[in-house]
């Protein structure tokens, strides 16, 4: 099976009423003007958890039995009055390339206080859809998840130029160069003498297939790996009853040792405040460990699910088991209980930032 005939397939099978467009959104009402400090600073995102995570190995043994905790926070502060030259940051906990989390102490593992900048580069945006960027960046990932490209809190650092037209079939155009590696040195301040070496490039294409459908494709040198990745994502109208989107992702390594893999997830809304993801993934043995280590590499079936208590605070969990792999992995059942105090939207919401 190729990804492009599963691709094609995909497509073939969107129904109709995935084409028509979204009805217009009401405007919004005006409110009071913004604080002073939204003219200099941009907060983008800030919350706190705290998880219980437990791992057993494909041979039964218990690799995890310990509670977390993560801050996250991501902002950028504003050059000029509008938005087209700034300084994004992102301070994360974790203490590596696919790590976002601290031990408590409570369990396995002693008590961890990683919080570093792991992200902090300039953009400026001298036209409208041209974003040029520069230091210790994000990873890009079109359509796709960290399922089958990188961990969320994976790292580079280098230089990247994306081009984003507002209409059209063409979404974006992204070229990437940098240099991946210092997997265990989150400290982006660290790392940002690696802006001379290059050791990894990725061109992304991203297309509109219609209002609720869109399609990447990206080709990734990874630091002596060529591959291949695709993504497909379909957003359903809000007529259509718990299903809210279908996303289909698949890669190929080109070189060394050819192989592929793909990962298969859909979107549910059973209630207002509750979201449920269901998956299915299969990655192959030789792929990570740059991946989400959620699902590292076998074929595994999933969930994700959140239930909103209040405006800020939510539970969750992840449930991961693997089957049909013939080879040993140390995370053949894993699941997650975490708890999330996410204020970012009240305190825009008040005025504070």
């Amino acid at each position: 099976m190729t990804v492009i005939v599963v691709l094609l397939a995909v497509l073939a099978a969107v129904p109709v009423w995935a084409q028509t467009p979204a009805p217009p959104s009401a405007q919004a009402s005006e409110g009071p003007p913004p604080p002073a400090i939204r003219r200099w600073i941009d907060l983008q995102h800030v919350h706190l958890s705290s998880r219980y995570r437990w791992v057993e190995a494909s041979d039964g043994r218990l690799m995890s039995s310990t509670v977390q905790w993560q801050p996250q926070v991501r902002a950028r502060l504003l050059f000029d009055r509008d938005k087209k030259y700034s300084l994004h940051v992102g301070a994360f906990s974790g203490s590596q390339f696919i790590s976002g989390w601290n031990n408590t102490g409570g369990g396995v593992g002693v008590f961890t206080g990683d919080f570093n900048i792991k992200q902090l580069f300039v953009s400026a945006q001298p036209v409208a859809g041209l974003d040029l960027q520069i230091g210790g960046l994000y990873m890009l990932r079109g359509e796709s998840t960290e399922v089958t490209t990188y961990d969320n809190d994976a790292y580079i650092v280098g230089q990247r130029a994306s081009w984003r037209p507002s209409e059209g079939r063409l979404a974006e155009v992204s070229a990437t160069a940098g240099y991946i590696g210092d997997f265990r040195e989150p400290n982006v301040f660290e790392r940002l003498h690696r802006l001379t070496e290059w050791n990894y490039g990725q061109v992304l294409v991203g297309v509109r297939l219609g209002p609720r459908v869109r399609l990447s494709v990206d080709y990734t040198h990874e630091a002596g790996r060529e591959i291949l990745r695709q993504g497909l994502s379909v957003r359903m109208p809000a007529t259509v009853p718990l299903l809210t989107t279908v996303r289909l992702e698949a890669y190929e390594r080109l070189d060394p040792e050819p192989a592929q893999g793909f990962n298969v997830m859909a979107d549910l809304r059973p209630h207002p405040r509750v979201g449920v993801t269901l998956g299915v993934t299969s990655i192959d043995r030789r792929y990570g460990p740059l991946n989400a280590d959620r699902y590292e590499v076998g074929t595994r079936f999933y969930s994700i699910g959140s239930l909103a208590l209040t405006r800020d605070v939510s539970i969750g969990w992840f449930q991961g088991h693997a089957f049909n792999t013939a080879y040993p992995i140390p995370n053949q059942r894993r699941f997650e209980l975490l708890l999330t105090i996410n204020p970012t939207a009240t305190l825009k919401r008040h005025g504070i930032f």
